[in-house]
């Protein structure tokens, strides 16, 4: 009886030595290697990164990296409409100060809140695929996929 007991307390202590070295292990990626998003900056351990930076980070994703060349295209498409929204503002109060026709500056301010509803919504979906991106690249950095 006392060597059943002796040996279920070495199965126990082993088992859970060996586990907890997994666990310190996934601890310390999770606090050093994962990237989290806070606003327009993003954090990987104690380092601060930039967007064009962390194209470099999904070395170990290939999903995360297709989601964040789709945020990266999405992206662009954004602050080009972003610009062309604004340059038709502009325009628009050119034509006004001129005393141009009425008609042509409520068309040219149509066109700008368009564009600027565009670029809003591209922005949203530059945001999503990023953050997308970020988590499969964070699950596998955590839980890499096997290899077969």
């Amino acid at each position: 009886m006392r060597l059943a007991t002796l040996l279920v307390l070495l199965f126990v202590f082993f088992y859970f030595t060996g586990n907890s070295q997994v666990i310190d292990s996934l601890r310390y990626k999770y606090n050093n290697q994962t990237i989290y998003r806070y606003g327009a900056t993003f954090l990987k351990g104690n380092e601060r990164l930039t967007f064009k930076e962390l194209r470099k980070e999904f070395s170990m994703s290939d999903l995360g990296l297709a989601s964040y060349t789709k945020a990266q295209h999405y992206r662009t498409t954004s602050t080009i409409l972003r610009f062309a929204s604004v340059l038709l503002g502009f325009t628009s109060i050119g034509v006004a100060a001129n005393n141009g026709n009425k008609n042509t500056v409520i068309v040219l301010l149509g066109g700008e809140f368009a564009l600027g509803f565009g670029a809003a919504k591209y922005g949203m979906l530059s945001n999503q695929s990023l953050d997308r991106a970020l988590w499969q690249r964070n699950k596998d950095l955590l839980f890499p996929p096997r290899q077969e």
